[in-house]
């Protein structure tokens, strides 16, 4: 689990973003991208229980619609009205 990888990661520029809580300036990745006792996981399609048969590359598909269709694992799903959390 990374920083960037947390529902309170706000991204400043391609090296670097802050934590919403902390305030502290973390780097996407390398050292110190580690995330803290606060994670809580984006919502992002590879975080989705749609998102299925991913590659290496982190390309899957999703599930969620009518018409299945390919996404990124990493891909933004903050506003998607079939995202949901899968359990695990």
């Amino acid at each position: 689990m990374k920083h960037v990888e947390c529902i309170n990661y706000i991204n400043l520029d391609c090296e670097k973003g802050m934590c919403a809580l902390s305030k502290q300036i973390v780097p996407i990745d390398g050292n110190g991208s580690d995330a803290c006792g606060h994670f809580q996981p984006a919502p992002v399609c590879g975080n989705c229980a749609c998102f299925a048969d991913a590659d290496k590359h982190g390309i899957g598909t999703c599930k969620g619609f009518e018409k299945e269709n390919w996404t990124y694992a990493k891909c933004g799903a903050f506003c998607c009205e079939h995202y949901k959390a899968a359990r695990g």
